[in-house]
């Protein structure tokens, strides 16, 4: 499998279980890694996952909309990258940057066509 990635993307969102979460953006960490069978490039956009694209379903699903919990917005952003004909695999992590003083939480998913 060959592997298109990016990592330590930081958007700002409202998420969270607690009214308060949802009113005040915080910060949201996001790493992608897509996989998808080895193919002959021949430096071409068209035969790769573009990951400009990956970047921007992650901006829309974290600035853009609303969610209790950050699985959902994971498995969001998993479900619209498999959409692709290229993308057999993805992993997407997701982390609450300020949520604690002294550590960051998070989850990570990873979903297969």
């Amino acid at each position: 499998m060959d592997q298109i990635f990016i990592k330590d993307l930081v958007f700002m969102g409202r998420h969270g279980v607690g009214a308060r979460e949802r009113k005040e953006a915080q910060r949201f960490g996001v790493d992608l890694m897509i996989e998808q069978e080895p193919m002959d490039w021949k430096d071409d956009i068209r035969n790769t996952y573009n990951y400009v694209k990956a970047r921007e379903i992650s901006r829309q699903y974290i600035e853009e909309k609303t969610f209790k919990l950050i699985e959902t917005i994971a498995e969001g952003i998993a479900q619209e990258i498999l959409i692709h004909r290229l993308a057999t695999k993805v992993s997407v992590t997701v982390r609450k940057l300020d949520i604690f003083p002294d550590g960051i939480g998070g989850v990570t998913i990873t979903r297969s066509k």
